[in-house]
């Protein structure tokens, strides 16, 4: 695969080192000398002395041969607009930036970039998905974030316990997908009872993730 990173700096260089031994075909555009003098030097790649948003420097770099095309300069406009390049003019299928104000996420999506990365909001991610709500955790975010694949462990307090599923009702927008009983993983059907200690996958929206937990669970005390 041919990636080509547009920032040497420090989380280009990480990223290029960390990529290194994947044998993908690399190359940096950088505009600072001494960094694109350190990245060959220590990293033995191709390094181009340049602007990422400028044209002629594209084409040296033969972007339109590349696979993935990554922007982690520091200017977030700078990387939106070698992204908005890459794609519109070189036809690269898959660009990503780096976005160093989270807000700015939603904005690089609808003008285009695949995918827009900022470690705040990673970071966030990563602490909701452990502390979102006692006994239930964010898995995963689908659609930007629109939809959430949440685990549930059902407790002997549960308001559901020892229920089927075509005696409950599921909040509206929620998908039960499986439950997982010690090491037996159950597509629940109808007559699934629901017992202590499973695990129950299940995609909601986010803001129902709440009613979600709420009805599984029952209402947290003060």
């Amino acid at each position: 695969m041919y990636i080509v990173v547009a920032g040497g700096g420090k989380i280009g260089y990480y990223l290029v080192k960390t990529l290194l031994p994947y044998k993908h075909k690399l190359a940096v555009i950088e505009p600072q000398v001494d960094l694109c003098e350190k990245l060959a030097n220590e990293l033995h790649i191709s390094v181009f002395n340049g602007d990422a948003t400028d044209l002629d420097i594209l084409a040296q770099v033969e972007v339109d041969k590349a696979d993935t095309f990554i922007a982690v300069t520091g200017r977030d406009e700078d990387n939106l607009i070698a992204c908005q390049l890459v794609k519109r003019n070189y036809g690269v299928k898959r660009t990503v930036a780096r976005v160093n104000n989270p807000k700015n996420i939603e904005v690089f999506q609808k003008l285009g970039v695949d995918f827009a990365v900022s470690s705040t909001s990673v970071i966030a991610d990563l602490i909701e998905q452990e502390v979102d709500y006692t006994g239930m955790k964010t898995l995963m975010k689908l659609k930007s974030g629109k939809l959430v694949l949440n685990e549930i462990l059902i407790t002997d307090k549960s308001p559901v316990i020892n229920k089927s599923l075509k005696d409950i009702n599921i909040p509206k927008d929620c998908i039960l997908v499986t439950v997982i009983r010690d090491e037996e993983v159950i597509i629940p059907n109808g007559f699934t009872i629901l017992k202590d200690k499973d695990y129950i996958i299940a995609v909601s929206s986010k803001q129902d993730q709440q009613e979600l937990r709420e009805y599984f669970l029952g209402k947290k005390k003060d």
